[in-house]
């Protein structure tokens, strides 16, 4: 695989398959009551928002994306993919979750990634225009596929400077929240 471009010293090129588990499954007592979210529950931008409903794991084990507190959602299909529907998934009924079959679901196994900052990569304008390019299915129901993401490069800093990017940039949409609330 070609990387990129060069990265600074303490930086290294990763597959996201090397520093996450993709589309993980959980193995639950049936009756526990867990989140349920459906694609129309998860916000698009940049927000990060979601909500769910409750069900027991036993209606929802089968047919469903599978899914726990801290995993990253990426809507597959279009236009949700392009329109940047993809979440953090925090604060979920007993910690885990289940939802549309549409999601790829980003588990990260590494303990020097933090995972909002794979986040804010699967938000970037490259990781979205490159996915478009490789969608596969007819229009209207195109999809990005696991193979995409698992072979996605992404750039690693080290874990003090992923956090500082973070916080930058939620010091940014801060600040484009204040200008929009102005205008």
């Amino acid at each position: 695989m070609e990387i990129p471009f060069n990265l600074p010293e303490s930086w290294c090129w990763q597959k996201i398959s090397s520093i996450c588990e993709i589309n993980p499954k959980n193995k639950l007592d049936d009756t526990l009551e867990i989140s349920f979210v459906p694609m129309t529950l998860i916000n698009s931008e940049f927000n990060n928002n979601f909500t769910y409903k409750l069900q027991k794991w036993k209606n929802v084990k089968s047919g469903f994306s599978h899914f726990s507190d801290n995993d990253i959602g990426i809507a597959k299909i279009t236009p949700c993919f392009e329109n940047r529907k993809s979440v953090i998934f925090k604060n979920l009924k007993n910690k885990y979750g289940a939802g549309t079959t549409e999601l790829h679901i980003l588990r990260i196994n590494n303990k020097y990634i933090f995972n909002e900052y794979v986040f804010w990569f699967i938000k970037t304008d490259a990781f979205i225009k490159e996915g478009i390019n490789n969608f596969t299915g007819a229009v209207g129901q195109q999809r990005i596929g696991k193979e995409f993401i698992a072979e996605t490069l992404i750039p690693i800093p080290p874990l003090n400077e992923q956090r500082k990017i973070c916080n930058s940039i939620h010091e940014l949409m801060k600040k484009l929240d204040e200008i929009i609330l102005n205008l």
